[in-house]
């Protein structure tokens, strides 16, 4: 029987710039569409006490105006032109997205040039832009499965800076100045800190020269510094919530790898196997078989620091969280002794690679995808292979 071999890499054309900034392109059809993915390697693992959430911060001010581009000339031009865009702040990065017809796209780039080094970040903007920011906070918090998943977060990470919420604290958020984020803005935002992607109905050769001579002339920031290490764990680390919500809920986390390596394929496995199917291991036992829980996911997280794997099961009133932790514990057991049966393998496997694939359907998710293993793996977007 002959088997099929799928194609994971594009076709893609790499610029690279004397100040250290890198561009991926990858010319697709048959749709007059392009997106752009701009990547920084700024997250909350940049911050340290004092500043946490100015990552996130930050992200909601570079729509904020720049040098070029006036106070809501950004999503204003977007939007007559038909396109789209938006943005999003993680542990380790913070991305910057369009998608836009084949004959206007270019605007993007122009935008993207301006805002690397040219945001206005006007004072009168931040404090009105705080007030938004701290709502946000505020809701997450009510949000059922938040407070507890970042507790869990803050106990698997000590010293890491992992250990703070994306969002930030409170606290800190409302003692932030302008000056403070004007600072954080020019230390870290730079060519040599970030990487473009661009997919779609795009003339190569033209795209080349056009991020040449909007991108070649901006200086360089600083280069990114190492966080500190985080130390092997010398036993459990244990916490209880108190909430207003009336259902109980359970958070279990493990240190593990960072994206790439070895072990993260073994885990996205082991999270399918454990809890991420109805014909899962944990859904079988605790949601069918005992209906201990409602419900049970399972998240292979990895980063560009050591990552974390998450179990997560909300309980059934009048079950003890006692019960379904060792429940979830004789699982795991189970899994390390007999390993994942081979029928199961099979589907698994199947499972990952159509979803990896499924990624490249549109251009904003490959381009997106291509973007994140450049900027999170040792092997860059060659990790794709």
């Amino acid at each position: 029987m002959k088997t099929m071999e799928i194609e994971m890499l594009p076709d893609v054309d790499v610029v690279d710039l004397d100040n250290g900034f890198r561009a991926l392109l990858v010319e697709r059809g048959p749709l007059p569409v392009v997106a752009s993915v701009l990547w920084y390697q700024v997250g909350s693992r940049d911050e340290h006490t004092g500043e946490t959430g100015l990552s996130h911060f930050l992200e909601h001010m570079m729509f904020k105006g720049t040098k070029e581009f006036g106070k809501g000339q950004i999503d204003v031009q977007t939007s007559k032109m038909g396109g789209s865009n938006n943005a999003f702040t993680d542990t380790d990065s913070t991305a910057y997205y369009f998608s836009m017809a084949a004959d206007r796209w270019e605007t993007a780039l122009e935008i993207e040039a301006s805002r690397m080094r040219g945001c206005l970040l006007d004072p009168v903007e931040f404090e009105s832009e705080k007030s938004v920011v701290l709502e946000e906070l505020a809701m997450g918090e009510d949000e059922p499965w938040r407070p507890l998943y970042q507790a869990t977060e803050s106990m698997l990470y000590q010293a890491h800076p992992y250990h703070h919420p994306i969002i930030g604290y409170k606290e800190e958020l409302e003692r932030l100045k302008a000056a403070d984020m004007r600072a954080y803005y020019e230390h870290h935002y730079g060519p040599n800190r970030a990487c473009l992607t661009v997919v779609g109905a795009i003339d190569k050769k033209r795209t080349r020269r056009r991020i040449k001579e909007l991108f070649g002339g901006i200086p360089r920031a600083q280069e990114r510094q190492m966080a500190i290490r985080e130390p092997e764990p010398q036993g459990e680390r244990r916490a209880t919530l108190q909430t207003p919500h009336s259902v109980t809920r359970l958070c279990i986390g493990f240190p593990t790898c960072r994206m790439g390596e070895r072990d993260d394929y073994a885990l996205d496995l082991i999270a399918h196997d454990l809890g991420n199917s109805k014909n899962s291991r944990l859904y079988r036992r605790l949601v069918v078989k005992e209906q201990f829980v409602t419900d049970v996911s399972v998240m292979n997280e990895p980063r560009q620091d050591p990552g974390g794997f998450f179990i997560l099961a909300e309980l059934h009133p009048g079950v003890s969280p006692e019960r379904v932790e060792s429940a979830i514990r004789e699982e795991v057991m189970a899994l390390t002794q007999e390993g994942v049966a081979e029928r199961d393998l099979r589907r698994i496997r199947t499972q990952i690679e159509s979803s990896f694939l499924f990624q490249n359907e549109t251009a904003l998710d490959l381009a997106m995808k291509l973007a994140r293993f450049e900027a999170g793996t040792e092997k860059g977007y060659r990790t794709l292979e």
